[in-house]
């Protein structure tokens, strides 16, 4: 066992050192002056003497030594990379409906890339290798989880410790200098609502005139707000007294779905089968119109008033997917060419969210859950606008707020972005 000098209460250095081989202490000089020597020589060697589980994140250790910086993404599908499996959308078979498998196949990353699904997308919560936190520097962590909601960053979730267990973690062992953070859409079941509206069309009705689905939708719109700013504020909690002190940047939602003068066209007659069977399309205009400026946009406005009463960073992605979404005129499918050949349309002009496909039995569950995502063009646009925002924060102040806009024949690395403040 290593012995350190004993305290000095007589204004003059000990005549010993501590360790039998150290050197001597000073002799020469004042008292004062070897009493400041001895102190210093008798902290170094308490240092030496720490146990060795004070270099495994304990306080001792994290002011000791300096922490890389890092990046942090959490809550929900919109931000964990749920779609990042399909580049673009193969067109269906008309009249009957199902995918051919060549069409299948060249948009489905499983055969492009030749990597397993299990490469694409972790269990349970579908982290996609393709989401926004890629490797780089500084150290980027993503512990979104797909269907996560604003309860579910303080629980246990699908088998795994609560993210702002998992953030606290995060924020101690590194110097997190910014979290990311997506949420609120599962509260309001923007997704689920989507899908009720498809439902809707195949049985001949408007979701958008029901009052059994407008009034709901409403109602947790109404809540929303507050129920992110209380997210934000427990963000804020997690990281407490971790050395790290992160900005707090806020993401909304991007809208996948086109509407007005983007949807459709004439030959996407809004009551035949091919809607749906050749272009994953299965809404009314009308109401593509309301998901899109009435729920959508209620939703991102809420979120916007979070973040401001709250003092997070801001960033709008309702117009990230502009002139890629599903139902849109523009945008294009991965087609056969009329010599049978397959042709894929290049991202600037490909549908950048996973549509809903007509099929001939079932999807399995982990591919419905993919339903009205961004895909893996719409997961590398998302990637654009993050690196541009988080880039600004260094210089920005306290409350910044920006836009991320997408454009008809323009790439992911194409995406454009405003700072209002």
């Amino acid at each position: 066992m290593t012995t350190c000098p004993a305290p000095d209460t007589t204004g003059s250095a000990p005549a010993t050192t501590g360790p039998a081989t150290g050197p001597a202490l000073a002799t020469a000089g004042s008292g004062t002056v070897r009493a400041r020597r001895y102190r210093a020589a008798a902290t170094l060697c308490a240092l030496a003497v720490l146990p060795a589980t004070a270099t495994l994140g304990t306080p001792a250790a994290v002011a000791a030594e300096a922490k890389p910086d890092a990046l942090v993404t959490m809550g929900d599908s919109f931000i964990s990379g749920e779609g990042a499996r399909w580049q673009g959308n193969a067109e269906g078979l008309k009249n009957f409906g199902g995918i051919p498998q060549a069409l299948r196949d060249a948009t489905d990353r499983v055969k492009t890339a030749g990597i397993g699904l299990e490469k694409i997308y972790s269990p349970g919560c579908h982290r996609a290798d393709a989401a926004v936190i890629g490797a780089g520097t500084p150290k980027r962590f993503n512990i979104a989880c797909s269907g996560a909601a604003t309860t579910h960053l303080s629980r246990n979730f699908r088998a795994e410790e609560s993210q702002l267990a998992q953030l606290r973690t995060l924020a101690t062992e590194n110097n997190v200098t910014v979290v990311v953070v997506s949420v609120g859409g599962n509260d309001v079941r923007l997704t689920d609502t989507m899908k009720v509206c498809a439902d809707a069309w195949k049985n001949d009705r408007y979701c958008s005139t029901d009052t059994a689905v407008t009034g709901p939708a409403v109602e947790r719109v109404r809540t929303v707000g507050a129920k992110v700013a209380r997210a934000v504020e427990a963000v804020r909690a997690a990281v407490k007294d971790t050395g790290s002190s992160p900005r707090i940047l806020v993401q909304s939602y991007p809208l996948p779905l086109a509407s007005g003068k983007a949807a459709t066209t004439a030959a996407h007659d809004e009551n035949g089968w091919d809607r749906w069977s050749a272009y994953g399309c299965p809404f009314y205009n009308r109401d593509l119109r309301w998901i899109a400026t009435g729920l959508g946009a209620a939703l991102n406005r809420e979120i916007k008033k979070a973040a401001v009463r709250t003092g997070a960073d801001h960033v709008d992605l309702g117009r990230l997917l502009d002139g890629h979404q599903v139902c849109g005129k523009q945008p294009l499918q991965t087609a056969f060419a009329a010599d049978g050949t397959v042709v894929s349309p290049p991202a600037a002009k490909a549908e950048w969210v996973r549509y809903v496909p007509r099929t001939k039995t079932e999807l399995p569950a982990d591919e419905a859950q993919e339903l009205l995502h961004p895909n893996y063009y719409g997961q590398q646009a998302l990637g654009r606008c993050l690196t541009l925002v988080v880039g600004r924060l260094a210089t920005a102040g306290p409350g910044m707020d920006a836009q991320c806009r997408g454009a008809a024949g323009k790439a992911p690395e194409q995406v454009g972005v405003t700072f209002t403040r």
